[in-house]
């Protein structure tokens, strides 16, 4: 531990010692309560020691003890605490004042107390003077401290077990809102996992609907494109089959020509057959007009051979063939007109040719178009399956839709009532909650106050507990230094009582001798004459020591009563002192009746002593000065006591 000066002034939070009395009584253990400010953390090796005031040092300690650190303590609060020092260890009564001295573990004075001594009790410091106004009237009670310390130790200890009742009470009362507390934070917590349920839900179901909603959009995309497709391939057919109808009607309006142009080569054929045999006759003149009509057979031939290509030019060839047959007819008739008929049918062949060409190409492009139609159909036809099939899915789709919309509705609908009426709880389950919590709170508040009043109480309640011990230590060393004195009185008592039973046993001899010797004058002269001048003497040096105590001799009638002169003596001796100093000494009490004719000897004693010491003497000559040194002592120590007067009455007394 390291040395270092201590400052006569503590410094700002320092250590604070409660209740610190004036004087301590020795041989008794101490108590010593102190406060700890927040800056002071506690340590196992911190120490209170008993320091005499003027020391400097750390290592000046007359006796120290460990700190306790106490249990439960809260950090950034006051702390409170207390060490006790035995009796043993306590510095002996005197003069020198002492001082409590904190240290903590770095050898650093943290604070230190006022002042106090070791002293015996004195009898003063034991009463208490209480005022009372009762009908009126002023009175001036003299009470033993004890028992106002008893009175105010019981009230402290009701009012703490009415305290501790409160406590207890409010400790059931919060342990209640805590299980309430505790029940409706149960059913908070349910309630919540029950609303992330349904919320789990609700975005299941809102994720499902937006899947839906999603599909039924693609569908809906799909549909369109679909339904434009359709109508554009709706257009493509329409056209295509104003294309197929307008090569429909050409190809049979050519047809219809080669139909014509074959029955018109038909009826020319059987022209020329009869022409034939009308122009056997002239044949020589008709060979050209015969090769010129073989050449146009010919081309009829293959003009017939690629009928099925050229339809529509057939019927123009026909018509020619017509044209020409009747022109054969005509040159039948006119042999002179066939050479322009020859030449007419050389056009019709031309023609016929070229027709059967255009109605090949046109063949062609009816075979072409017709397989575009059937293509074109089949497409169409498939487009027609498929979009049947997308109207049957997306009637199903939007019936399901529909039906999943109104279950999705109706459990939303639920859900939301479910949630406005959670919703509704929680709220009344939080308002229910923050009351409580206030409540609670309050509750704390009050229980902190009441903890703190309990915790004051219960620490001036020790305080006043150790200031009682304290006190009934000091009374107790005060009643056995007041039984001390009382048998000291008890033996001065015995003492006195056979040194007068001696006294009264030689005033009795003295008194009988004197008697006896009444016949003797010269003698009784003498000794009369002896006794005047001795006795004279004495009054003109102590003319009161000379008065005798109200229970003298004379007073019990006994023979050796002087028929002197009268003196005046005090007649009555009244003590009126206050209730027992110490009310736990039953034994004061036990004793009072056998004690009263002692007593009432002493006041005797005492009023011989205060009148004067050679009457004293004069009575009782064996004991001396010791005994009126020690009939003084008490004689003072009870005039100093508050409460007693002594009232002296004088009577004469006659012979």
């Amino acid at each position: 531990m390291e040395e270092s000066l201590l400052s006569r002034t503590p410094p700002r939070g320092a250590v604070t010692f409660l209740n610190v009395a004036r004087t301590y009584i020795p041989n008794t253990k101490v108590e010593c309560h102190y406060t700890l400010p927040p800056g002071i953390v506690a340590n196992a090796s911190d120490w209170i020691g008993i320091f005499k005031t003027e020391a400097s040092s750390v290592r000046d300690y007359h006796t120290f003890v460990w700190c306790v650190i106490p249990e439960g303590a809260a950090e950034g609060s006051a702390i409170h605490s207390s060490v006790q020092f035995q009796a043993s260890y306590l510095p002996k009564p005197g003069a020198q004042f002492y001082q409590f001295r904190y240290v903590n573990h770095k050898g650093r004075v943290c604070g230190q107390s006022s002042s106090f001594q070791f002293r015996e009790p004195r009898p003063m410091d034991e009463l208490v003077m209480l005022e009372e106004s009762e009908n009126g009237s002023d009175i001036l009670l003299v009470v033993p401290k004890a028992t106002v310390l008893q009175n105010q130790l019981e009230e402290s200890q009701q009012e703490r077990n009415d305290l501790m009742r409160l406590k207890l009470q409010l400790e059931g009362e919060v342990a209640e809102l805590k299980s309430r507390v505790q029940e409706l934070e149960t059913v908070l917590q349910v309630t919540k996992e029950e609303q992330t349920k349904l919320m789990e839900k609700y975005k299941g179901l809102a994720r499902a609907h937006g899947e839906l909603k999603e599909e039924r959009d693609v569908l809906s995309k799909q549909q369109g494109d679909h339904v434009a497709r359709i109508l554009e391939l709706e257009d493509d057919i329409h056209a295509i089959s104003e294309k197929v109808l307008e090569k429909e009607v050409e190809l049979d309006r050519v047809k219809d020509t080669v139909k014509a142009l074959t029955q018109e080569q038909e009826k020319l054929l059987g022209q020329l057959k009869e022409e034939q045999a009308d122009k056997e006759q002239s044949q020589a003149d008709l060979q050209a007009s015969q090769v010129e009509c073989c050449r146009l057979s010919t081309d009829l031939q293959k003009a017939k051979s690629h009928q099925d290509q050229q339809a529509s030019e057939l019927q123009r060839l026909q018509e020619e063939v017509t044209r020409t047959q009747n022109l054969l007819d005509e040159a039948q008739q006119h042999i002179a007109e066939l050479e322009p008929l020859k030449e007419q049918l050389r056009g019709s062949q031309e023609l016929a040719v070229s027709s059967q060409q255009k109605a090949a190409l046109l063949g062609e492009e009816l075979a072409s178009t017709a397989s575009a139609r059937d293509r074109t159909m089949a497409e169409l036809h498939r487009s027609r399956l498929e979009l049947a099939e997308a109207n049957n899915r997306l009637m199903e789709l939007s019936l399901q839709w529909r039906e999943d919309k109104g279950s999705w509705s109706k459990e939303r609908t639920g859900l939301l009532q479910n949630v406005e009426a959670e919703k509704d709880k929680i709220l009344k389950l939080s308002a229910e909650v923050l009351r409580l919590e206030k409540a609670v709170q309050e509750e704390r508040t009050q229980r902190q106050g009441l903890k703190a009043d309990l915790a004051q109480e219960k620490d001036s309640s020790l305080v006043q507990l150790s200031e009682s011990k304290r006190e009934l230590t000091e009374l107790r060393s005060a009643l056995r230094v007041f039984q001390k004195e009382k048998e000291q009185l008890q033996e001065e008592k015995q003492e006195l009582l056979e040194y007068m039973r001696k006294l009264e046993a030689r005033l009795e001899k003295v008194a009988d001798e004197k008697w006896s010797e009444d016949a003797a004058t010269e003698d009784e002269e003498a000794t009369l004459g002896y006794t005047t001048a001795v006795l004279s003497d004495s009054e003109d040096e102590y003319p009161e020591d000379m008065r005798l105590p109200a229970h003298g001799l004379c007073e019990r009638g006994g023979p050796g009563c002087n028929p002197s002169g009268p003196r005046d003596t005090p007649a009555h001796v009244v003590i009126s002192q206050p209730s027992p100093i110490a009310p736990h000494t039953t034994r004061l009490h036990d004793d009072s009746s056998s004690d009263s004719e002692a007593e009432d000897e002493k006041a005797v004693l005492m009023a011989a002593v205060q009148s004067g010491g050679e009457e004293a003497s004069l009575l009782l000559p064996e004991l001396g000065s010791a005994f009126y040194d020690v009939a003084r002592v008490p004689f003072r120590r009870e005039s100093c006591i508050p409460g007693f007067s002594l009232r002296l009455g004088s009577k004469k007394r006659q012979d």
